[in-house]
């Protein structure tokens, strides 16, 4: 029975499953069974949002292309030796960490592992986080109706729209959809170079909200302007084949919470195994990446085919197959 019926949230203002283990500040939907399709999609606003489909596996590579953005003021050429942070931040205003962002816990869903390390750690530091795809990439902050708040990872998919974790934005254990979340695209450490904006309408599906099921661990963060997301630009993403994906060379890039504060960590490498829902890979990854995008680059062009949610060495991403296609189109948008 599919579950990808969508579920959402309110209005903006700019500014793994595994052996059980407590739950951390993005806890899962309820447990009760669905009545419809897992896929429906569904928001913080008590709607649902039309039908994403059925299950169907994917027979053909389904593909919507990224977009670079329009960056104001014009962009710096790159040459090598030159180094675009230091002209980038020459004269702005000196920005503090504050304490909230150091203390700030990283979202997983109640008894899943931590995002995990496998092995040898050998991830990267991104340092020009301004510059495509980097500046796609989003820090969350998000509060949840309880009060509790932690950190994730989202991508621009569209001018508005901001795909991550379900988990990120619906939370049983913390009172439902969360209040608010601070979009930061591209922050590197207390730097914010595109400013930010704080979203309180999010999407999800039935699968999430109401099973918590990991299958269906994904969601989106609508945003009141277009201003933003048409600055930075945003990944494309495709449904594709068991054929495709299998020993695809994949890549992912987020904010881990075992980094210094808003700093951006890469990895990459092949996905080794699939099921009908999840990617499965030893890419390195850490909690406070949940949320992020697993992409592949291919003709100079960012797919990704994947939202990142779960370790345990495998980790794993929500695969996106048709159903959750659709869903992010609609998302893309709105």
């Amino acid at each position: 029975m599919s579950q990808h019926h969508e579920s959402s949230s309110g209005t903006e203002r700019p500014g793994n499953v595994g052996d059980s283990q407590p739950g951390g500040c993005g806890g899962g939907g309820s447990s009760g069974e669905s009545t419809g399709s897992l896929h429906a999609p569904v928001s913080s606003e008590g709607r649902l949002e039309g039908m994403a489909g059925g299950e169907a596996a994917v027979t053909v590579d389904q593909v919507a292309e990224s977009f670079d953005g329009e960056p104001r003021g014009g962009e710096l050429e790159s040459l090598p030796g030159f180094d675009p942070q230091r002209a980038l931040g020459e004269g702005m205003p000196v920005e503090i960490l504050t304490d909230e962002l150091v203390d700030l816990c990283e979202c997983r869903p109640e008894g899943s592992p931590l995002e995990s390390v496998c092995g040898r750690d050998d991830r990267v530091e991104v340092t020009s986080t301004t510059v495509v795809p980097w500046r796609w990439i989003c820090k969350l902050i998000i509060t949840f109706p309880n009060g509790a708040r932690g950190g994730c990872t989202g991508w621009f998919i569209g001018p508005k729209a901001v795909m991550t974790a379900g988990h990120c934005v619906y939370s049983s254990a913390n009172g439902g959809w969360a209040r608010q979340i601070e979009v930061i695209p591209g922050m590197r450490g207390a730097s914010r170079p595109y400013g930010s904006m704080i979203g309180t309408s999010f999407r999800s599906v039935t699968g999430w909200t109401n099973n918590a099921d990991p299958n269906y661990d994904y969601g989106c963060i609508i945003l009141s302007s277009a201003s933003l997301g048409n600055q930075v630009g945003w990944f494309g993403f495709a449904a594709l084949t068991d054929a495709s994906l299998l020993n695809l060379l994949a890549n992912n890039s987020g904010y881990p919470g075992d980094k210094p504060p808003g700093t951006q960590w890469f990895n990459a490498g092949r996905i080794t195994n699939m099921t009908a829902r999840k990617l499965y890979y030893m890419l390195d990854t850490y909690g406070g990446q949940s949320g992020s995008p697993t992409w592949r680059y291919l003709n100079g062009q960012r797919h990704a085919v994947g939202i990142h949610a779960y370790g345990g060495c495998p980790n794993s991403s929500t695969r996106i197959v048709a159903a959750v296609f659709n869903n992010m189109m609609a998302w893309r948008n709105s």
